[in-house]
């Protein structure tokens, strides 16, 4: 055989690899084709046995939202800004009967509906106190409660059936709608301790009369003026926005708030 053919069939047989590592790198292929077969599959059949469950909890999604958006616009048809506040009767955390025109007496007025039961007072009752003291010298701010949002011995007022959330489960809060007015007075008590609130609170009777003039929803917002009349009225209590309202408020420039919502 000449020299150079001897060279180039000894390069040859350097560069190709031996047998057994082909048929190795073969196998490793199929092995990681069937494996990629076997994931695909159980993806498909995962989605197909979870399906049932993602559509129920969409479904319980877009209820939610819906929910949330009735009762905000629900909130915002009751007393217009530009309009006197309805003189109502209240009670102290001591149980003494209080008139609502009291508040503003003076100089304006943050008020905002709130119960223990509720997620988004408990969310907004930090930002609440916060709210508060900022704004002390200038403005009275007033917790007003209201009927439980989740109960668990009762309907929820705004599902018509009972509701326990899993955050108040979370939470350990289990409430009983009250039958008496010291009830309802120990619950603020109890929403006061837990969040530390300074804020004043006024009780609603049990015939709900605060609830359904603030427009039968869990936690409204409406800023004030001295005169009674309303400023600022939030379907959900916004605190940041309602922070950019009494800043106006009180720089006397016309006051607006964003009273959309957002879905959480």
């Amino acid at each position: 055989m000449p020299l150079s053919r001897a060279t180039n069939a000894a390069k040859a047989g350097q560069s190709r690899p031996p047998p057994f590592l082909r048929v190795l790198v073969s196998w490793l292929g199929r092995a990681l084709a069937a494996l990629r077969w076997l994931r695909d599959g159980a993806r498909r059949s995962l989605r197909q046995l979870r399906s049932p469950r993602v559509q129920k909890r969409d479904a319980w999604t877009a209820w939610y939202n819906d929910l949330y958006r009735s009762l905000g616009d629900r909130a915002l048809q009751s007393g217009q800004p530009g309009e006197r506040m309805p003189e109502l009767t209240l009670h102290d955390i001591d149980g003494n009967r209080q008139q609502i025109s009291r508040c503003w007496d003076k100089r304006p007025a943050l008020l905002v509906t709130m119960s223990l039961s509720c997620g988004q007072s408990r969310r907004h009752a930090r930002a609440l106190r916060r709210l508060s003291r900022r704004f002390e010298r200038y403005v009275n701010t007033v917790m007003i409660y209201v009927v439980e949002a989740h109960p668990i011995d009762a309907p929820s007022p705004y599902a018509g059936r009972i509701w326990v959330t899993i955050k108040n489960e979370i939470a350990g809060i289990q409430c009983n709608q009250p039958r008496t007015l010291e009830g309802r007075i120990e619950l603020a008590r109890q929403l006061r301790r837990r969040y530390r609130l300074s804020t004043s609170i006024l009780i609603d009777a049990l015939d709900d009369n605060a609830w359904r003039a603030f427009g039968r929803a869990p936690n409204v917002a409406m800023l004030v003026q001295p005169d009674g009349r309303i400023a600022v009225r939030q379907g959900w209590f916004e605190p940041q926005e309602m922070a950019r309202a009494i800043t106006a408020l009180l720089k006397n420039s016309p006051v607006t708030a964003d009273c959309r919502y957002v879905t959480s």
